[in-house]
Parts: structure tokens; sequence; C-alpha cells
């Protein structure tokens, strides 16, 4: 009886052990983290920081999105990955598209665009984010699976795009932005990048 309720107050928190190791794996050493208490009440989710001095690059990831009600199977957490000096701006978000699935009990699919009416960091042009699979790690940063190897997780990118590329999807879609940004070699981590539409 005690173990039965043990296990079902963990919410299957078993389902995820190695999650930690992978992330660190892809993503770098981890940094910094942020609880879900961090404002105050619990939001529901805390935020780890990870650096890979080989690129240069900072990942935030979400860490607990998975416990939530939010529909999503498998679960889902959500990564964004910049310069390292860009790494609050990751931060950020990282923390608003979480809190909105949150607030919605929603998640998200791949290729999904989450516009925003404003842009999403200040003195910038990105009006929304991009769910996606990462450019850079491999499929198993972004599909984690248990030691059956059935998937338990998938991490989905953020990736920050401009009103006008928002409105070349609309228009075009996700893959005809995506080979616009091949054509021109965007390099999408790079939060000062020029929109290519």
């Amino acid at each position: 009886m005690t173990t039965e309720k043990h296990n079902t107050a963990m919410g299957g928190a078993h389902r995820f052990i190695g999650l930690a190791e992978n992330l660190e794996r892809h993503a770098g050493t981890p940094t910094a983290a942020e609880p879900p208490n961090v404002r105050g009440e619990n939001r529901g989710y805390g935020l780890v920081f990870f650096h890979l001095e080989q690129y240069h690059l900072s990942t935030v990831i979400s860490s607990g999105l998975r416990f939530q009600p939010l529909g999503a199977d498998p679960a889902q957490e959500l990564a964004c990955t910049v310069y390292k000096e860009q790494a609050e701006a990751a931060r950020h978000l990282v923390d608003v598209t979480s809190e909105l699935l949150v607030q919605s009990g929603t998640h998200l699919v791949p290729d999904q665009i989450v516009p925003n009416e404003n842009p999403l960091l200040p003195d910038t042009e990105f009006y929304g984010v991009l769910a996606s699979g990462h450019p850079l790690f491999p499929p198993e940063f972004t599909r984690f699976t248990d030691p059956d190897g059935t998937e338990q997780l998938q991490v989905y990118t953020l990736l920050p795009v401009t009103l006008g590329e928002l409105n070349y999807i609309l228009d075009n879609g996700v893959t005809a932005l995506r080979q616009q940004w091949a054509r021109f070699e965007v390099d999408v981590f790079d939060l000062g990048r020029p929109s290519v539409a």
C-alpha cells in the first residue's frame, strides 16, 4: 500500500531516469538552475542552464513540464540554444513559452509557430518561436527513450522567428522558411541575426 502511494506521488518520474545525463551529454555542462518558485508561487517548471564550450553555446531547458497535465504523449520539455552572451534571452523565451503552455493546459506539435503580438525580446524583430528539433544536437537530445527504448520525452527547441518570417511561414510554410535559412546560411543561434523575409 505504501509503495503504491509512493509510485503514484512520483507521477511516473522513474520513466525519466537518465534524462539529466542525456541532456548534459548533448547540451554541455550545467551552470545554473532556476527553481519553479523563483517568482513566489510554483509556476509548474524550473529552468536549467547548460553551456557547451566547444561551440560557445548556452542552452536553457525547462524542467517540470513533463509532469504538467498538458495532454502531450510523450511528455514535453522546451529548450532554446543561443550564444553564451544571449543566455538571458533564451531563458526568457523558454520561460514565457512554458508559462503559456501551463496556463492554457496545452502542448506543442512539431513545426508549430507560437506567435506574439509584440516583440518577444526588446529591441528585436522576434515576434514568435518555432517548435523544432535541435539544429545541432543529435535526435537523441530531442527524443529521450527509457532503457527499453520506449520514447518518454520530447525536447522541443524554440527557434526565434521575426515578424517577416512569421508572415513568410503563413504564405509559404515552415519548410520554405527553413530553405531560406539554409540559402542565406542563417545562424539560428544568433539573436542578432537579420531576418530573411
